[in-house]
Formats: structure tokens, sequence, C-alpha cells
């Protein structure tokens, strides 16, 4: 049986860029590589990888890093628009952004505007009715 490919995902002008703002706001600060690196209990070489945007930052490490260097999150996203990004990058970006939403391209904008009204209803019981009967609609079932 032939094995299946692994696809390796590389970094985008995105990532750059949030690696880029992580050293700025570090160096603002006066702050070594080994200090943040031991701040947020990682090596200082995976900071640098990070920083020269060969690695991607997830999102929970990003925040680490916002908490630690003082800022808000949306700091390190800060003058993006400015990059004019390609439009092969900005595709290359939707695709992987895409394939991590459910793995499921088929969700329409109006799917996820549904799903998120359902998410920010405070009555719990109402959102636990309205998940019931979408499972059973989704599901073919008819309601009596």
């Amino acid at each position: 049986m032939a094995k299946k490919a692994i696809k390796t995902r590389s970094t985008t002008p995105v990532d750059h860029h949030v690696g880029a703002a992580v050293r700025t706001r570090r160096v603002e600060l006066g702050m070594s590589q080994t200090d943040l690196a031991n701040a947020v209990g990682i090596t200082f070489q995976q900071i640098q990888k990070y920083e020269n945007g060969a690695n991607r930052v997830s999102a929970s490490r990003l925040w680490q890093f916002a908490a630690v260097l003082s800022v808000p999150v949306d700091s390190f996203f800060a003058g993006l628009a400015a990059h004019k990004l390609t439009k092969a990058q900005l595709s290359e970006i939707e695709a992987e952004r895409r394939g991590h939403v459910g793995r499921d391209e088929t969700i329409d904008p109006d799917t996820v505007k549904l799903a998120r009204q359902v998410a920010s209803l405070k009555d719990v019981k109402l959102k636990a009715r309205l998940k019931t009967m979408l499972s059973v609609l989704a599901s073919g079932g008819k309601f009596a």
C-alpha cells in the first residue's frame, strides 16, 4: 500500500510580520531572546525561529507573548495591511484558513453567522433547545 504524502505547511508573509512585531516589541523593552524564552518556557532558539518567520506562532503562544511584552494581541498584526500581499499570497492564506475551519470548505458566511448567534445566546436552555432542533433537522428528522 502506498504511503500518503504528508503536506508540510510553510510560513506565510503574515507569519513573518508577526515574528518581526514580536522582535520589535522585545527590543523596545530591552529584553533578550533568552529572557522572553524563559518567560514563556521555551528555548531562545525557538524565539529566533518565531522572530525570523521560520516557524508559525500558535494562538496560545501569541497570547503568552502579548502578556509578557505587555501589549494587546492585535498589536502584532498592526500595519499588516501595508505589506500589500500579492493575490497568490492572499489566496494561499485564505486556502489555509479554510482548511482549518472545521475542515469543511462548504461553510458559507450565513452558516458561520448563525453559529455565532446561537453561541452568543445567554439563555442556556434556549441554546440547548436550538442545538437539538438543528441536529434533528440536519439529520433529516421531523418535529411533531
